[in-house]
């Protein structure tokens, strides 16, 4: 006979089983707002009773209640902010949404958790978090119904899994023993954002950080990303890395006035730990009020490049007081189709082990200044990375010896909001960051302004950017 029958499951209870099996345990308002998205206040997290159709919230608590008195649904615990009750699945309740969805209810029935694609797990795993754990879990909540409201007002498709999917079990070789050792890599959960052409892809690990976690543990957290990113690289090339696993976290922290201090402590050891995978593996740190901008940032950083930076550097380069690269000629010349920076040959890239976007200017006859713009959002690692990366390695470059290249100028491209200050305490890079980032300059892409590292602007029609440091200012 069918459950729907049995239980009496309407339309909406059935949506609420699904949801309570996708997320564990959520408050009524997170189930409100997953299932009516269109619903999202546009300040969420931050709501009011005015802001939500309270009709739509009552009916679901009253079958909140209805599936809690047939035994399907019971209480979790209470969120630790706002009292809220929090719901979840009994196992009776489990077995019925396994039958709702046509999962089979055999042990090892592995999906993948994309898009609907369920697999089975026992109530042992299922079953949420104890109360102490409750707090992370409900910020993973407000994660992704933050996503889903970005998804609609930007006009994206959002898509999440939790660690259960997102674990994954491998063998690799301890130097030490020299024998194999089983390791597990469980990040909290992996999300997609396509835009609805479904022609771009950008694919993240996310973390879930309450701030208490100390600098030891952040280590080892970040120290297995390193160990599963070796483990998969053994068989697939770095640059084809990108393609099937991600190539950033969002590190979401419930920090707001001490964002800057953990932001510190989180860089420090992601540095300390990831090694040279630095200018692989980016890194944002941000809190639920910050997410709408790093999450567009990451989302419009090949338009930010490939089309604003380049168009803004056009003036700059033809200029007829610029002395250096590239300078296409008249005849070449092709508006925005023509790009604005010079290009390394493909062995060189390999070398690098990323694509750089430069250009040069010329010192004197013999030697150049590099010019090398980097993405650098507000608590952003991979801009950085890159940075000293390349400081480390243009001297053995080909194409920068024959120029005579002498010095790398990061150039920090930012959109919207500058960060307020660039420093780098306690890594293991730290002196080579204070050489490097001795000299550098802002650029804010959207208004194209520049500013010197000292965030005085440059007034581009008396002075161009890119001989800034010619004549040895500092």
């Amino acid at each position: 006979m069918d459950v729907r029958k049995i239980y009496k499951l309407s339309p909406t209870k059935c949506r609420i089983i699904e949801c309570l099996l996708n997320y564990r345990a959520l408050t009524t308002y997170q189930i409100y707002f997953l299932i009516e998205s269109s619903s999202i206040p546009l300040t969420f997290p931050h709501y009011t009773w005015e802001q939500v159709k309270v009709s739509k919230v009552r009916s679901l608590w009253n079958q909140l209640s209805q599936l809690h008195k047939n035994g399907l649904v019971t209480v979790a615990g209470k969120h630790p902010d706002n009292e809220q009750r929090v719901f979840c699945l009994t196992e009776e309740g489990l077995s019925v949404a396994y039958t709702l969805l046509d999962i089979p209810q055999i042990e090892g029935y592995q999906r993948t958790g994309w898009e609907g694609d369920h697999g089975y797990f026992p109530y042992a795993l299922y079953r949420p978090p104890k109360e102490r754990l409750l707090r992370h879990h409900l910020l993973g909540i407000d994660f992704n119904v933050l996503l889903e409201l970005l998804a609609i007002k930007h006009n994206f498709h959002f898509d999440f899994i939790d660690n259960r999917y997102s674990a994954v079990s491998y063998s690799t070789l301890d130097e030490s023993s020299g024998k194999e050792i089983e390791r597990i890599f469980r990040p909290d959960g992996e999300f997609i954002i396509k835009t609805r052409d479904g022609q771009q892809r950008f694919h993240c690990w996310v973390e879930f950080d309450m701030g208490t976690e100390k600098g030891s543990h952040l280590y080892e957290k970040f120290s297995r990303y390193k160990q599963y990113l070796e483990y998969m690289s053994l068989s697939i090339d770095r640059k084809s890395l990108a393609a099937s696993i991600p190539n950033t976290i969002f590190f979401v922290t419930t920090a707001k006035s001490s964002i800057w201090s953990r932001w510190q402590n989180v860089l420090r050891n992601f540095l300390n730990a990831i090694g040279s995978w630095s200018t692989y593996l980016n890194l944002y740190v941000g809190n639920i009020e910050s997410l709408e901008r790093l999450i567009l940032s990451h989302i419009n950083q090949d338009l930010m490049f490939k089309n604003k930076l380049n168009r803004n550097l056009r003036q700059l380069l033809e200029d007829p007081k610029f002395i250096g690269q590239p300078k296409p000629s008249q005849r070449l010349y092709q508006g925005s189709l023509v790009s604005s920076f010079c290009v390394l040959y493909d062995h060189e890239i390999r070398y690098l082990g990323w694509n750089p976007y430069f250009t040069v200017t010329q010192i004197d006859s013999q030697s150049h200044q590099i010019y090398l713009y980097v993405k650098y959002e507000e608590y952003e690692a991979g801009g950085i990375s890159k940075a000293i990366d390349f400081a480390r390695k243009f001297m053995n470059i080909d194409s920068m010896k024959r120029i005579g290249a002498k010095e790398v100028i990061p150039v920090l491209v930012y959109s919207e909001k500058r960060p307020v200050v660039l420093d780098f305490m306690g890594c293991n890079e730290k002196r080579e960051f204070d050489i490097i980032f001795d000299k550098y300059l802002w650029h804010d892409v959207d208004a194209n302004r520049w500013y010197d590292k000292n965030g005085n602007e440059i007034n581009i029609y008396k002075m161009n950017p890119l001989t800034w440091y010619v004549l040895g200012r500092t």
